[in-house]
């Protein structure tokens, strides 16, 4: 260990409140009184919890009227740490607060494709030394309250190359009542040796403290297929029956859910079936249970488009901009506004829909487009934040589909929907191209951590078509030919061949997260759906740790193992991905060359010898697998 960051009573304490500034320092006039920094308008204090190692934030409002709390910052700054944390000597876990950024290691000193160097991490972060491997973890733990934890990086000198600082920056912009006391956040700091066991560590505390407030994670992954990847929003009934009817006969049992995405719909906000479902959502639902499936329904709760009744006739329901004008996303679905949770009406209107499609037959929800409500600024009620409205949003859905359905929050804020959902989207949209397969595969394994910690996760979509397995001439509706760039891109470059999809389906596979398949399962030849099968009846596997996540070869070259979760065995999945343009050579994990165990190859199910030298050859763009068992 190089270096240990003093406690959060060491840290600077800045109040960000109205329009300005309120700076001091946390003092406790005794040792076991609780450490607060007070002003004229303002306190806010540092409670230890029982396990010692976390500190809950809250804020009072001292003033004798109404406060806009705006951000409470925590900082150690560069000088304050005595200029011991050098950029150059750094990596960082940089994670974004939903899907729809990009996790990763990234260096501390300067910016990467993914992620400008100045993005702060949401949640979460981990600070390893390049040479030592000692670590840092700042984060954020539940109860997730009305409030979003940034981990923020304070370089010394705007070069960002030399001594930095950390800090926890609450953001949670709503009035406060006078006398009114707010909890805020709990906040932890972990150090150690070994970055990934940090988010281990991590995990088990979230998981923990999950358990205590009594939300209990789904058991296991489920399987399923979902309709957007292949046919996007130009789905029809005909298309969702016949996919269920081939699902039960290729795959029986092995893939439960089959999921209506976005197309179905009258309007975006008029969550009803349109004329492409001619015999409307109940009765969809029951020939879906006749193949023997579970339907499942897409939606986006807060978004209606302008051109709805809805909009028309309630327009005080919807959140506004700065000026309190309303707040329009022009999205390619066209000009969407967003519902105000913070209404009464609204709040009823939202139980009432979802009411209405649990009745209807639907068991899987998968929730989107919540992260857009961050854009906007005026609200019905201002004593909530963005934070609190996203939580309420889904407490809602949560109470009118009951504890039994299934709930996938694609898109919401990490922080806002633990503890409520079921799953959790990790990965933009995975396309059948290779660009879309090299971005995501990097928040994929950066996210290791999250499988079971907070629920299951979610990949997106499995995908195997390509010109091996269908004879499907039209792989994707008509779309433009992009070059491939460095960040990957919407749809660039060319679509994906068969050893790039055999490389998305380990990676999906191996994370321990939710499966489902994105492809038109009638227009697949049995290359295709033999290699689906293959996946969806492996057993499950706990997450998959990615064992070289920190290393300077992580990010190309990644190694993940997961252990079986059967109940009778002790095997190991070991997956060495190559995600580069060359050809290369990667190094096995030493433990797993021991004489006593046994290697089966993971795709033909074959025994094999363990590679004599240690090492395995890879094409670019592949992944290669194996179980791995004590004899």
């Amino acid at each position: 260990m190089i270096f240990e960051l003093p406690s959060l009573r060491a840290a600077t304490v800045t109040a960000v409140v109205s329009d300005r500034s309120l700076q001091g320092e946390f003092v406790a006039s005794a040792a076991d009184e609780v450490p607060a920094f007070r002003t004229d308008v303002l306190g806010v204090s540092l409670t230890t919890e029982a396990d010692a190692r976390t500190q809950a934030v809250s804020v009072r409002n001292e003033g004798p009227y109404p406060l806009a709390l705006r951000e409470i910052r925590l900082e150690w700054s560069a000088s304050r740490l005595g200029n011991r944390l050098d950029s150059r000597d750094y990596v960082q876990l940089h994670h974004t607060r939903d899907f729809s950024g990009t996790s990763g290691v990234r260096p501390v000193h300067r910016p990467v494709a993914w992620s400008p160097a100045d993005e702060p991490s949401g949640m979460v972060s981990v600070f390893r030394h390049r040479r030592t491997g000692a670590s840092i973890l700042l984060g954020a733990l539940p109860p997730y309250g009305d409030c979003f934890v940034d981990i923020a990086v304070l370089h010394a000198q705007p070069h960002r190359d030399g001594a930095f600082g950390l800090g926890f920056h609450l953001r949670s912009p709503r009035n406060v009542g006078p006398g009114e006391r707010v909890e805020l956040a709990h906040l932890i700091v972990l150090q150690g040796d070994d970055g990934n066991a940090l988010l281990s560590e991590y995990a088990d505390l979230i998981r923990q403290r999950l358990a205590a407030i009594r939300f209990v994670p789904p058991a296991a992954r489920i399987n399923g297929w979902n309709s957007w990847d292949y046919y996007s929003g130009a789905v029809r009934s005909e298309d969702v029956l016949a996919n269920a009817a081939a699902a039960n006969e290729r795959f029986g049992d092995a893939l439960r859910y089959v999921v209506i995405d976005e197309g179905y719909e009258s309007q975006w906000g008029v969550w009803e079936a349109g004329w492409k479902f001619p015999q409307g959502l109940e009765t969809l639902c029951a020939q879906i249970r006749a193949e023997g499936c579970e339907p499942g329904i897409w939606t986006a709760p807060l978004m209606v488009s302008v051109y709805t009744p809805l909009y028309r006739d309630h327009p005080d329901w919807f959140v506004g901009d700065e000026k309190g004008n309303p707040f329009v996303e022009n999205a390619g679905y066209g000009s969407m506004v967003q519902l105000d949770i913070t209404h009464p009406g609204v709040e009823a209107h939202i139980r009432d829909t979802f009411i209405r499609l649990r009745a209807a037959g639907f068991s899987y929800f998968k929730c989107d487009f919540a992260q857009l409500l961050l854009g906007a600024s005026t609200f019905h009620d201002p004593r909530m934040s963005h934070a609190g409205m996203i939580r309420r949003l889904f407490e809602v859905i949560r109470e009118a589909i009951g504890a039994d359905a299934y709930l996938l929050a694609c898109g919401a804020p990490y922080e806002s929907v633990i503890g409520i959902a079921d799953a959790h989207r990790t990965t933009g949209d995975v396309h059948n191209y290779w660009s879309h397969i090299r971005h995501n595969l990097r928040s994929m394994l950066a996210r290791w951590w999250m499988q079971g910690a907070i629920g299951n996760t979610d990949p997106d979509t499995v995908n195997v078509r390509c010109p091996e397995t269908t004879d499907d001439r039209q792989l994707n509706r008509r779309l433009a030919l992009n070059p491939w760039g460095l960040n990957g891109g919407w749809a660039a470059g060319r679509e994906m061949n068969l050893e790039e999809a055999r490389t998305l389906l380990l990676a999906c596979y191996a994370s321990g997260g939710d499966l489902l398949v994105g492809d038109s399962i009638v227009k697949l030849k049995s290359t295709g759906t033999d290699m689906l099968a293959h996946l969806l009846r492996q057993p499950p596997v706990r997450r998959g740790v990615t064992l070289n996540l920190f290393e300077p070869d992580g990010d190309e070259l990644p190694i993940v193992a997961a252990e079986s979760g059967e109940p009778d065995r002790n095997r190991t999945l070991l997956v060495l991905f190559n995600l580069g343009d060359d050809y290369r050579t990667q190094k096995i994990p030493a433990a797993y060359l021991e004489p006593a165990f046994a290697w089966t190859a993971f795709w033909s199910g074959e025994a094999v010898p363990a590679p004599l030298s240690g090492e395995a050859e890879l094409a670019p763009r592949s992944a290669t697998a194996w179980w791995i068992e004590r004899k």
